[in-house]
C-alpha cells in the first residue's frame, strides 16, 4: 500500500487544529479521527508526527476547558509557551505548504511571513533551514529575485554547515536559475554546472539537467536546450516524476523552435498525458500555448492559455510566452498582434513586481 505524504497529512492537521481554534468541539473530533488514520499510513515524518502530538495536546486541553490536567509528551521538550509559539509556527508553516502546493505563491508567502516572526522557537537548526529554503523558493516563483536570493543563500550554507549536501544543492540549482532568469546567463550556468558536478542524486540531476536546458532556451540556443531536456528524460526516476513532466514540455517547446514538428508532437502528446495525471495547472497552459501557436495555428487558443496562467497570477511566465509572440508577430510585420503582446508583457512585468495579499 502507497504511503500517505506527510504534506497530505499535514494539511488535514491544520484543518483539524483551524477547528480546534474555533471551538468546533464536533468536526474537531471527527477530524482527529481521521487524522490519526492517516498518521498510521504516513510516509516517514519527525516533523509531522511532533505537530500531529502538539495539534492533539491542544485538543485535549479543548476538551477538558484547557485546565493543564493532561500532560504532554516528555520528548518534545518544550514549556509550555514555547510549545505555544511552536504550535503557530508550525500551522503557519504548513499552511504555508498546503498553498504552496496548490500554486498558490502569493498566498503561501503570507503565511510563511508569519511562521517566520516566530522562527526564533524552532529549536532544531534542519527545520530552520528547511524554512529559509521554502520561503526563498516561494519569493522565486512570484520573481521577487533579490529577497529569494537573502534566503536561499542562507539555506545552502546552513545545509552545508549541516552536511545535508542534497539540500544544499538543490538550493544552489535555485539561485543559478535566478541568475538566468534576470539573464546573467554566465553566472546563472556557472552555479548550474557547479550544481551538476556536484550532484549523485539521480532525481536531483534530472532536475538540474532541466535547469540547464531552460537556460538555454532562454538564450535562444535550442539545439542545445533539447538536448539537455533529453538527458534529463534519460534519468529514470526524473522521467517518472512531477519535473519529468515539465521536461517534456519544454522538450515539446524546443523541438518546435527547431521545427522537428513530428518529433515534438509525439512529445507533446506525452506531455500532455503527464500533465493530465499530475493536475498542473501551468503546464496545462503551456501545453495549450504550444499547441495552439505551433500545432493548431490557433490564437485564441494560445490567448486562453495566456489567460489562464494570468488568473493563476504566474505573471513571469505570462510575460515570457507574451515576449515570444512578439518576436513571431515582428518577423511577420504584424504589428498590431506586436503591440497586444507587448501590452500584455509590460503589464505582467508590472504586477509581478507587487506581492500583495496573495491568491483567493
Amino acid at each position: 500500500m502507497n504511503k500517505i505524504p506527510a504534506e497530505e497529512v499535514g494539511a488535514k492537521i491544520v484543518e483539524w487544529y483551524s477547528c480546534i481554534m474555533s471551538s468546533s468541539y464536533e468536526e474537531a473530533t471527527l477530524l482527529k479521527s481521521e487524522v490519526k488514520s492517516m498518521v498510521g499510513n504516513m510516509e516517514n515524518s519527525d516533523k509531522m508526527l511532533a505537530y500531529y502530538s502538539l495539534v492533539e495536546y491542544r485538543h485535549e486541553n479543548m476538551l477538558d476547558g484547557n485546565n493543564k490536567s493532561v500532560e504532554f509528551k516528555d520528548q518534545f521538550k518544550f514549556v509550555e509557551t514555547e510549545m505555544d509559539h511552536y504550535l503557530k509556527y508550525l500551522y503557519y508553516f504548513v499552511s504555508g505548504q498546503n498553498e504552496f502546493n496548490k500554486q498558490k505563491y502569493r498566498t503561501s508567502i503570507k503565511m510563511f511571513r508569519k511562521a517566520e516572526r516566530l522562527l526564533e522557537y524552532v529549536k532544531d537548526d534542519t527545520e530552520e533551514a528547511e524554512f529559509l529554503g521554502y520561503l526563498g523558493y516561494a519569493y522565486y516563483r512570484i520573481n521577487q529575485y533579490l529577497i529569494s536570493l537573502s534566503y536561499l543563500e542562507q539555506a545552502e550554507t546552513a545545509f552545508r554547515r549541516l552536511n545535508l549536501p542534497k539540500k544544499a544543492i538543490n538550493n544552489k540549482q535555485i539561485i543559478g536559475l535566478i541568475y538566468v532568469e534576470i539573464k546573467q546567463y554566465e553566472k546563472g550556468d556557472q552555479i548550474l554546472k557547479e550544481s551538476l558536478d556536484e550532484s549523485t542524486y539521480p532525481t536531483l540531476t534530472g532536475i538540474i539537467l532541466r535547469s540547464i536546458g531552460l537556460s538555454k532556451f532562454s538564450q535562444g540556443n535550442y539545439k542545445l536546450a533539447s538536448s539537455y531536456f533529453t538527458k534529463s528524460l534519460e534519468i529514470e526516476e526524473h522521467k517518472n516524476s512531477y519535473f519529468g513532466m515539465n521536461s517534456l514540455t519544454e522538450l515539446s517547446h524546443s523541438l518546435y523552435k527547431l521545427d522537428e514538428k513530428e518529433r515534438a508532437l509525439i512529445i507533446l502528446k506525452k506531455a500532455k498525458a503527464s500533465v493530465q495525471f499530475y493536475n498542473d495547472l501551468e503546464y496545462r497552459a503551456r501545453c495549450k500555448f504550444i499547441e495552439g501557436l505551433y500545432e493548431l495555428d490557433d490564437i485564441n487558443m494560445v490567448d486562453k492559455a495566456l489567460r489562464e496562467l494570468k488568473e493563476k497570477e504566474l505573471l513571469f511566465e505570462v510575460c515570457e510566452l507574451a515576449e515570444e509572440l512578439i518576436e513571431i508577430f515582428r518577423e511577420k510585420s504584424d504589428n498590431e498582434n506586436v503591440i497586444k503582446y507587448y501590452t500584455l508583457a509590460y503589464q505582467a512585468k508590472l504586477n509581478q513586481n507587487v506581492i500583495g495579499d496573495g491568491q483567493r
